[in-house]
């Protein structure tokens, strides 16, 4: 090939000569001129069309669509309209040329093969506007902005220029009588130029490129991240890998195909930001309420991401078709090829396997969001103060769900691969078998794990607790803060964490449910208009339960109980109220305060604790005898402390 070389002006030069067919050199120039007036034509006609249709175009730039969907459905009406204006343009080119002269053969055949180049370079270009929208940003599927947008669509044409004229020219050439190796040579050449192009582009667009697969840094995981940061890369080293392959079957005697050739690098290029935009447009109707919320919303949002299987299987099916890869055949001749021949049961399984799953967290976390604003609006978004008991516990759903989650997720997981590995031949009877054998021996062997799942079911079943309340199950005490398969975690209102097996709880008290009651004691002097105070505690009851903040918190208003008990000094009082649970702190506080308020105001004092000591002849007393009538006293105070401590 390289020999031909120094004959490639020659060859050329014969093959014009055939082109010319015995005629004047002036042929040429008649040529280009009817070329161009048949171009002149049909872009006239196009233009009066697209005239017409400039309403329709407008309309669909005014809409100003928000959704991904609705996007799309634009740039696809463009996209067909785009498709009507070419087939205009090609209805006008040709008939100029069919009406005004037939030529002989040769002319046709390079006047078709260029009309051919043009449609292909405005085919591309269509499509091309339709991906990037570059001066469209209303319509744009892409995250990227103009300037990177009108950047690849500008390469875009290069790349399709040269191809289309490129290659479309070699063919040309080789019909006119060019030698194999000289097309040969200059299909390489044009190949070479092509993919340099490529590789220039994804260089100095990688920045945009890897922005669209990553456009949100801060909830993309770190496999979407390096997969980003990576891939302009990995393009280019597939890209010139491909060019190699291409070679390599060329110089053996092969033939690679137009289809296989740009089919593999359309695929690789194009397939991430397909699979971007899908994701995309699930993600942002997951976050709209009115999507996301009713089941039609969240069928959408399962199909849009099921898409993304069904895209993958798609290209993997097409690429091995252009490339003749057989696989039914493939499937006799080893493991590895047999993966091959059980693609499509595989892919078959992971989109149900991979739907099933999609259906059941978008259900199960729409119902806990809802169940979280539920009660957010009904506790006023207010959270238990840490180091207090008896908070009010989340719902049974928050309870359940994220544990039912994890099964579904494990029985789904199982399923899939039971499914696969009998898809590649695998005999999954006797893993079963296996199966059975090991969990029955595991029953006999771990009786006490059985003993904590089973009793953690009933537990769970019979509402004993939920996540947030406050219980205690005899030998510690705390806020559930975890549930898992075989135990509950504890926190205790200190910051201890307890693992409590379910196993080994022998009763329950829960003090987080339905309500809580809150008993206060007050201390006044003997003198007391116990009537006075009755009124002033209905009346902050009264005032407390009007409260916009602590008074939906309010089961029963805080009344007074009367006298409890007498001591030396003081009649001791007894108030209560009812509450919900985790909010009778709060409420306590606030009635501290008004207490003292109300006592301030009407002259009422509390009552200091005291103890009188009568000694007879105490003036008359030793310093010694002094300090042990003053200890005394200490001690009976002490004594009486704890004694109101302990009721």
């Amino acid at each position: 090939m390289l020999a031909a070389l120094p004959a490639l002006p020659q060859a050329m030069s014969t093959a014009f000569e055939r082109l010319r067919d015995n005629r004047q050199p002036v042929v040429f120039l008649w040529i280009a001129l009817g070329f161009a007036a048949m171009m002149g034509v049909g872009w006239l006609a196009e233009r009066l069309l697209r005239r017409a249709m400039a309403g329709l175009f407008r309309r669909i730039v005014e809409a100003q669509p928000s959704s991904t969907i609705a996007r799309l459905g634009g740039l696809l009406l463009r996209l067909v309209l785009e498709f009507v204006l070419l087939g205009v343009f090609i209805g006008g080119a040709l008939a100029v040329y069919f009406l005004v002269t037939q030529g002989n053969e040769v002319t046709r055949t390079a006047v078709m093969t260029y009309v051919a180049a043009v449609v292909v370079v405005r085919s591309y270009a269509i499509f091309s506007r339709f991906l990037l929208a570059p001066y469209l940003p209303s319509l744009r599927l892409l995250h990227m902005d103009d300037r990177d947008a009108r950047y690849l669509h500008r390469q875009n044409l290069i790349l399709a220029s040269i191809a289309g004229f490129g290659f479309l020219t070699c063919s040309l050439l080789q019909g006119l009588g060019m030698p194999d190796d000289a097309h040969q040579l200059l299909s390489f050449t044009v190949g070479f130029v092509l993919i340099a192009t490529v590789v220039y582009t994804i260089a100095t667009a990688r920045r945009a490129i890897s922005g669209d697969l990553n456009w949100d840094p801060e909830q993309a995981g770190p496999l979407r991240t390096m997969i980003a940061e990576s891939w302009p890369l990995a393009t280019t080293v597939y890209v010139i890998l491909l060019y190699l392959v291409i070679v390599v079957i060329e110089l053996s005697g092969g033939r690679a195909s137009y289809l296989a050739s740009f089919g593999s690098l359309l695929t690789v290029l194009f397939l991430p930001h397909l699979d971007a935009i899908l994701e995309r447009a699930a993600r942002r109707m997951e976050q709209r309420d009115d999507s996301a919320a009713t089941a039609v919303g969240q069928f959408k949002i399962v199909g849009l991401r099921a898409s993304r299987f069904l895209v993958c299987i798609a290209a993997a099916l097409f690429l091995a078709r252009i490339w003749g890869v057989d696989l039914s055949s493939l499937a006799e001749e080893g493991f590895g090829a047999r993966i091959a021949g059980a693609l499509i049961d595989i892919g078959i399984t992971g989109l149900i396997a991979y739907v099933l799953w999609e259906l059941a967290r978008i259900t199960i976390d729409r119902r806990l969001a809802e169940d979280a604003a539920a009660t957010a609006s009904e506790d006023g978004g207010g959270e238990p103060e840490p180091g207090e008991q008896g908070g009010q516990g989340a719902s049974r759903v928050r309870t359940l769900l994220p544990l039912l989650r994890v099964v579904i997720q494990v029985t789904i997981a199982v399923m899939a691969v039971m499914l696969v590995l009998s898809a590649l031949g695998v005999n999954i009877g006797p893993l079963l078998a296996g199966a059975g054998v090991v969990g029955l021996a595991v029953g006999f062997g771990a009786q006490t794990l059985v003993r904590d799942i089973v009793s953690g079911v009933f537990f769970l079943v019979d509402d004993a607790f939920r996540l947030g309340e406050y219980i205690d199950v005899g030998v510690v005490k705390g806020t559930v803060e975890k549930i898992s398969i075989r135990s509950l975690r504890l926190r205790h209102h200190r910051g201890a964490l307890h693992t409590v097996p379910f196993g080994e709880i022998q009763h329950l008290t829960n003090y987080s449910r339905d309500w809580a009651i809150m008993k206060l004691e007050f201390r006044v002097p003997f003198n007391t208009d116990l009537e006075k105070v009755r009124k002033i505690f209905k009346r902050i009851g009264q005032d407390l339960q009007q409260d916009e903040e602590i008074g939906p918190d309010f089961l029963q208003p805080f009344k007074s109980q009367g006298v409890l008990a007498t001591d030396d000094s003081a009649f001791l009082l007894r108030g209560k109220f009812m509450a919900k649970p985790g909010k009778q702190f709060l409420i306590r506080r606030a009635i501290f305060q008004a207490v003292q308020q109300a006592f301030a105001r009407e002259g009422i004092k509390f009552a200091d604790r005291r103890v009188t000591v009568n000694v007879p002849g105490a003036g008359g007393m030793e310093p010694e005898e002094r300090a042990a009538a003053e200890k005394a006293a200490a001690s009976a105070v002490a004594s009486a402390d704890a004694l109101a401590t302990k009721a």
